[in-house]
């Protein structure tokens, strides 16, 4: 399967509901290995998107194991589930830095509960997908990215899949961004793409050094999307003020100042993850 069809699938749109408000954000599936070859799904988003959530509401399509994902992100036998997470603050853990804006949920009770013979058709991503030591020397101040979301809560609610996004690197994706970890993306970023996997994409010619390519497409994860920067934009509202007798002077005008995003996203480093391993190998009982 291409890469660009593998993180196509691997994000979920999640639906926080709260006493008062319901949010929408974006999580994506992540495995981190913690002893031998056991994997520990999870899914990745922003500690934002589920604080003072009570419930959390996905949906996941499954497919009869062994069956193919084609090149349109279809399969002959998926059916659509939906799953509630109603213990949310139970099972969320967060990321021990309170400044970074990260945090994961645990995926194997609902895993577990899959009907037998059927899978998620979801990609898991791994630490294989992120940057390796001998390709960071080539990254380069300015790269073509692409985002995988749901940005202002929109996706293809017939056929439950994401949105793609693309953009560019506007700070290096391994420097610390005024010293946090994270970098700063030129792309179109909205309410709804908050958790959402930031990668590297090459598509028709990959870089096998610094001096030599190939054809391919290549995705590698640098980060999760946490936020991102507004700016002021002034509409000019008019109040007309009943008449009086007394001559005040110039009727005075309101303008209600209306924030909009600039296109710009801070992306959390993706080394970050790393962090949960021993939050997670406390989560999970000895054998």
């Amino acid at each position: 399967m291409n890469p660009a069809t593998k993180i196509s699938l691997c994000t979920v749109r999640l639906e926080c509901q709260g006493p008062k408000t319901t949010s929408v954000g974006t999580g994506y599936l992540y495995g981190f290995q913690i002893q031998d070859d056991e994997i520990f799904p999870v899914l990745v988003t922003n500690k934002h998107v589920v604080r003072g959530g009570t419930r959390l509401n996905i949906e996941f399509n499954v497919i009869k194991q062994g069956d193919e994902v084609r090149e349109d992100a279809s399969a002959v036998s998926e059916e659509r589930i939906a799953t509630a997470i109603t213990n949310l603050a139970d099972i969320v853990i967060m990321h021990p830095d309170e400044v970074v804006d990260l945090c994961v949920i645990p995926l194997g009770n609902f895993l577990n509960s899959i009907k037998p013979g059927y899978g998620i058709k979801n990609s898991l991503l791994t630490k294989d997908w992120r940057l390796t030591t001998d390709l960071a020397p080539m990254i380069r101040p300015i790269e073509t990215i692409v985002m995988i979301g749901y940005p202002d809560g929109l996706w293809d609610e017939v056929n439950n899949r994401p949105l793609a996004r693309r953009g560019l690197t506007a700070s290096h994706a391994l420097t610390r961004w005024n010293g946090k970890r994270q970098f700063v993306i030129d792309a179109a970023c909205f309410h709804g793409s908050s958790g959402s996997p930031v990668f590297l994409y090459e598509d028709g010619v990959i870089r096998s050094s610094e001096d030599s390519f190939s054809l391919g497409t290549r995705a590698i994860l640098l980060g999760t999307l946490c936020s991102g920067p507004t700016v002021n934009a002034k509409g000019e509202l008019v109040e007309v003020e009943a008449p009086i007798a007394v001559d005040v002077g110039p009727a005075r005008r309101q303008i209600p100042v209306v924030k909009t995003m600039m296109n710009l996203g801070y992306v959390v480093h993706a080394d970050a993850l790393d962090d949960f391993i021993p939050l997670i190998r406390d989560f999970v009982p000895p054998k």
